[in-house]
C-alpha cells in the first residue's frame, strides 16, 4: 500500500490542510507540538478507525469538520479514495474506487468496514506492532506476539500453509466444539452431558443396591425383634410363677400379722375405758389456768414492791406547804420568764464593770492632759525670755550671742507648739472615754430597772436570792412528782392483782368447780386430771398407731379380700414361698412389667418393620437394568474420550506444523535484521534472536559473546536494533501480504548523531523498498534525508510536498 494524499477537514490541532506523500522516503519535519503526532494518528484513524477512548482525544479544536479524505493505491495497482466522518464511528466510513464506484461491498465478509484490514489484511494491533512507530515506542509489544506472529507467518510463502493451518485448528476446534464440547460452554457440552448421564445412572444404581440392601436388613431385623419379643415373653412367665409363690407367702404374713393386730386393739380398748373420768376434762384450758396463776403471782409481787417504794419516798406535809408558798413566788415564773431577768441582771453587771473601766481611763487622760499644759506654758515663757534676751542683745550691738538667744527662742517655740498639739489630743480621747463610761452607765441603769420590775411584785430582795428559792422549788416539785408516780403505781398493781386473782378464780371454777380450797390446791387439782388426760392420750396415740399398722399390713386392700384370694391361690396348687419377701416380689414385678413391655416394644417394631418391608417390596427398583443403562453410557463416553484425544493429537500436530512454520519466519526475520544491523550500529552488533511467540528481542554482545536480552543495552541501541526488526517484519509482509506503509514518529529521540548518520542509508532504503514517512523535529536529519533523496514536508508551512 502506498499512500497518495490525506486532506484533514479536523483533527486534533490541524485543520483545513492536505498532505501529499512521495512513494519512498518522506520526512515530516516540525518544531514540538507542531501536528507530527496528530498527523500520524489521522493515518492510522483513517486506515482503522478512531479507538476507544480516542474520539475525544482528537477532537478538531476550531470546532471543523471532525474528519478526512485519504487517497491511496494497493499493490495491484488499484486506487482508493476513503472518506472518514468521526463523528459517526464506524458508520461514517466510505470507500471508493478509481471509478468512483462504492466499494463498501466488498468488505461484506467484515463486520464493519476497515479498509486497513481489507487491504493490508492485518488487524490494527498488528499494524501497531509492526509497521507504526509511536513515539518513543520502537520496542515490540508481547501482548500482541499471537496476532503478529500469525500475520507473518501468513505472509512467508504467501501465507497457504498458514492459511490451512488456521484453517485445520478452526475446524478441529469445531469438531471439538460441536462433538465433544469445551469447559466454557453451556449449551453444547455432549461430553459433559454424558459425564452428568453417567454420574446420574450410578447414583440410580448405588440407590437400587441400596434399596435391595435395605430390603434385607429390614428382613434381618423383624427376625431380631420376633426373637427378642420371644425371649422377653418366656422370661415374663416365670416371673409370674415365681411372683404368684411370693404373693401366697405375703397374703399368709398380712393375715397373720391381722390376728396379731386385733388382739393388741382388745387390750387397748379395755385399758383405755378407766380413764372415762377426764373424757369430758377441758385440757386445753390447763395451759391458760396455769398462765393466770402465774400472772396472779406476779401481780401480788409487783403490788407489794410498789407499797414498800411509796413507802420509802420522804415527802410530808411540810414540804407540801412549801412547795406552795413557793409556786406563789419564785414558781410564778416560767422557764422563759426566769432566764430572760437572769439574762437582764447580768447584763446590768457586765455595763457596771464597762462604765467603771471607761470611768477610770477617762480620768487618767485629764489628769495626762493637765501635765502637758504646765510644759507647753513653761515652754512658752522660755522662748519669750529668749526673745527678749535677744531683742536687748541686739540693742547692745553682741550679734553672736543675738543669733544664739534667737535659736534658743526659735526651738523652745517649737517644742512648745508640739505640746499643744499632744495635749489636745488627750483631752479629744478623755471625752470619748467619757461618752463610753456614761453609755454603759445608761445601759446598767436600764438592765437594772427590768431586773427590779420582775424582783418588786414577788417581794425578792436580789437575783442570787431568787436564783435560790428558785433550785427550792425545782427539786421540791421534782420530789412531790415522784411521789405521785410511786402512788398511782401502787394503786395500778394493787388493781392488776385483783384482776389477776378473779381471772384465776373463773378459770379455775370452770375446770375444777367440784375442788375447794385455796388457789394452789385448785391447781394442783387441776394438773393432775391433766396427766390423766395425757395417759388416755397416750392410749388413744396407741390405736391410731394400731390403725396405721392396719393401714400398712391391707395396704389398701378388703381383709375378706386378702383372705379369698389367699384361699384361690391355695386352690390353685401354690406353694406359698418359705419366706415372706416383699422386696424380693416388687422386684420381680418390676423387671416382669419390663419384660412384658420389652415384648410389646418389639412386636411394635416388628411390625413397623413388616409394613415398611410391604411397601417397599412394591417399589424395588431394577438393579440389573440400571448396571446396564450405567454401562452403555460409560461405553459412549469413552468413544468420545478416544474421540476428544484424536482431535487434541491432530490439533497438536498441526499447531507443531504452524510453530515450525512461525520458527521458519522469525529464522527469515533475524536473517532479513543481521543484514541491516551491522551496518546501522557500525559493525558492533551483528547477530540477533527473535522469539515468535513472544516477540522478545535478543542480541549477542561481542564483550562477552553471549545472547542477552534488549534491557541490558542501552535506550538507544534497544531503539537501533527494535527499529532493524520493525523494517525486516515489513519487507516480510511483501512477500505475502499488502507492504504496510512504514510510519515513524520521532524514533531517534535517544539517538546520537552517528547513530542517526548510519541509520540513514537504512531509511533512504527501505523507502526505495516501500513507502516510509518519518516524523521529526530535527531539521538537519530533514536536510540530510532530503540530500539523499527522501521528500520533506514542512508542517510549519501549508502542508504540500516539499
Amino acid at each position: 500500500m502506498r499512500l497518495d494524499t490525506l486532506r484533514i477537514d479536523g483533527f486534533g490541532r490541524l485543520a483545513g490542510r492536505t498532505f501529499a506523500f512521495a512513494p519512498g522516503l518522506t520526512v515530516v519535519v516540525g518544531p514540538n507540538e507542531a501536528g507530527k503526532s496528530t498527523l500520524s494518528a489521522a493515518i492510522v484513524a483513517a486506515l482503522y478507525g478512531l479507538q476507544r477512548g480516542e474520539k475525544d482525544r482528537w477532537r478538531p479544536w476550531t470546532g471543523s469538520a471532525y474528519g478526512a479524505v485519504l487517497h491511496y493505491q494497493t499493490a495491484d495497482g488499484k486506487r482508493w479514495e476513503l472518506h472518514r466522518d468521526f463523528e459517526r464511528d464506524a458508520k461514517g466510513v466510505r470507500l471508493y474506487d478509481e471509478d468512483g464506484n462504492d466499494a463498501a461491498g466488498r468488505a461484506a465478509v467484515l463486520r464493519s468496514l476497515v479498509p486497513g484490514e481489507l487491504h493490508l489484511r492485518v488487524p490494527l494491533d498488528v499494524y501497531l506492532q509492526t509497521a507504526c512507530v509511536r513515539q518513543r515506542a520502537i520496542a515490540l509489544e508481547g501482548s500482541s506476539a499471537g496476532a503478529v506472529s500469525t500475520a507473518l507467518a501468513q505472509a512467508l510463502d504467501g501465507g497457504p500453509k498458514e492459511d490451512a493451518a488456521m484453517g485445520a485448528l478452526e475446524r478441529l476446534d469445531a469438531a471439538l466444539r460441536k462433538h465433544v464440547g469445551t469447559q466454557r460452554a453451556h449449551k453444547n457440552a455432549p461430553l459433559r452431558a454424558l459425564r452428568a448421564e453417567e454420574e446420574r445412572r450410578r447414583r440410580e444404581a448405588d440407590d437400587a443396591r441400596a434399596a435391595l440392601a435395605s430390603l434385607a436388613e429390614l428382613r434381618e431385623r423383624i427376625a431380631a425383634e420376633r426373637a427378642e419379643r420371644d425371649r422377653a415373653a418366656a422370661a415374663a412367665a416365670g416371673l409370674e410363677r415365681r411372683a404368684r409363690e411370693l404373693q401366697a407367702a405375703q397374703l399368709r404374713a398380712q393375715l397373720a400379722a391381722l390376728k396379731d393386730y386385733r388382739d393388741e386393739l382388745a387390750e387397748l380398748q379395755a385399758a383405755r375405758a378407766a380413764y372415762d373420768d377426764v373424757a369430758t376434762f377441758p385440757v386445753a384450758r390447763v395451759g391458760e389456768l396455769e398462765d393466770a396463776y402465774h400472772a396472779w403471782r406476779s401481780a401480788v409481787h409487783v403490788a407489794e414492791a410498789a407499797s414498800r417504794a411509796l413507802a420509802e419516798e420522804p415527802f410530808g406535809d411540810d414540804d407540801l406547804r412549801e412547795l406552795a408558798a413557793l409556786g406563789h413566788d419564785a414558781g410564778s415564773l416560767d422557764d422563759d420568764a426566769y432566764d430572760a431577768v437572769r439574762a437582764a441582771a447580768a447584763q446590768a453587771e457586765t455595763a457596771a464593770s464597762r462604765a467603771a473601766a471607761a470611768s477610770g481611763d477617762a480620768a487618767a487622760a485629764r489628769r495626762d492632759g493637765g501635765g502637758g499644759r504646765t510644759a507647753s506654758g513653761m515652754l512658752v515663757a522660755v522662748a519669750l525670755t529668749a526673745f527678749a534676751g535677744d531683742v536687748a542683745v541686739a540693742i547692745a550691738h553682741l550679734w553672736i550671742w543675738t543669733a544664739i538667744a534667737s535659736v534658743a527662742a526659735i526651738v523652745f517655740g517649737f517644742a512648745a507648739a508640739r505640746g499643744s498639739r499632744a495635749r489636745a489630743g488627750r483631752a479629744a480621747e478623755a471625752d470619748a472615754k467619757q461618752r463610753i463610761a456614761d453609755a454603759a452607765t445608761a445601759e446598767e441603769r436600764l438592765a437594772a430597772d427590768t431586773v427590779a420590775r420582775v424582783l418588786e411584785p414577788l417581794k425578792i430582795a436580789s437575783i442570787d436570792e431568787l436564783a435560790r428559792r428558785r433550785e427550792r422549788y425545782v427539786a421540791l416539785h421534782a420530789r412531790a412528782a415522784l411521789r405521785a408516780k410511786a402512788d398511782a403505781r401502787a394503786r395500778s398493781a394493787e388493781a392488776d392483782a385483783a384482776a389477776a386473782a378473779e381471772r384465776f378464780d373463773r378459770l379455775a371454777a370452770l375446770l375444777v368447780p367440784d375442788v375447794a380450797g385455796t388457789r394452789d390446791e385448785r391447781r394442783a387439782a387441776s394438773g393432775k386430771r391433766e396427766a390423766r388426760c395425757r395417759e388416755r392420750d397416750g392410749i388413744d396415740a396407741a390405736l391410731a398407731m394400731l390403725t396405721v399398722r392396719r393401714g400398712t399390713i391391707l395396704l389398701g386392700a378388703d381383709e375378706f379380700a386378702l383372705q379369698a384370694e389367699y384361699e384361690a391361690l391355695v386352690a390353685a396348687g401354690v406353694e406359698p414361698a418359705e419366706h415372706d419377701e416383699p422386696a424380693t416380689l416388687r422386684e420381680i414385678e418390676r423387671e416382669r412389667a419390663e419384660l412384658i413391655a420389652r415384648a410389646h416394644d418389639a412386636e411394635r417394631r416388628m411390625e413397623g418393620h413388616a409394613g415398611e418391608l410391604r411397601r417397599a417390596e412394591q417399589n424395588v427398583p431394577d438393579a440389573a437394568a440400571a448396571d446396564e443403562a450405567l454401562a452403555s453410557t460409560q461405553a459412549q463416553i469413552v468413544k468420545l474420550e478416544a474421540f476428544e484425544r484424536a482431535l487434541k493429537l491432530a490439533r497438536d500436530t498441526v499447531e507443531q506444523r504452524k510453530d515450525e512454520a512461525h520458527r521458519a519466519f522469525a529464522r527469515r526475520l533475524e536473517q532479513y535484521s543481521t543484514d541491516v544491523l551491522a551496518a546501522i550500529t557500525g559493525g558492533r552488533y551483528g547477530e540477533i534472536r527473535l522469539d515468535p511467540s513472544t516477540l522478545e528481542i535478543r542480541v549477542r554482545i561481542p564483550e562477552t559473546g553471549q545472547i542477552e536480552d534488549l534491557d541490558r543495552l542501552s535506550a538507544g541501541t534497544s531503539d537501533q536494533i527494535a527499529l532493524v526488526v520493525r523494517f525486516a517484519t515489513a519487507r516480510m509482509f511483501a512477500e505475502g501480504l499488502e507492504r504496510p506503509p512504514l510510519l515513524l514518529d520521532d524514533p531517534f529521540a535517544f539517538w546520537d548523531a552517528d547513530r542517526i548518520a548510519r541509520c540513514l542509508p537504512v531509511l533512504v532504503r527501505g523507502g526505495r523498498d516501500g513507502q516510509t514517512i518519518v516524523f521529526t523535529a530535527s531539521g538537519e536529519l530533514a536536510e540530510a534525508a532530503a540530500a539523499a533523496g527522501a521528500s520533506r514536508i514542512d508542517l510549519a508551512a501549508n502542508g504540500v510536498l516539499v
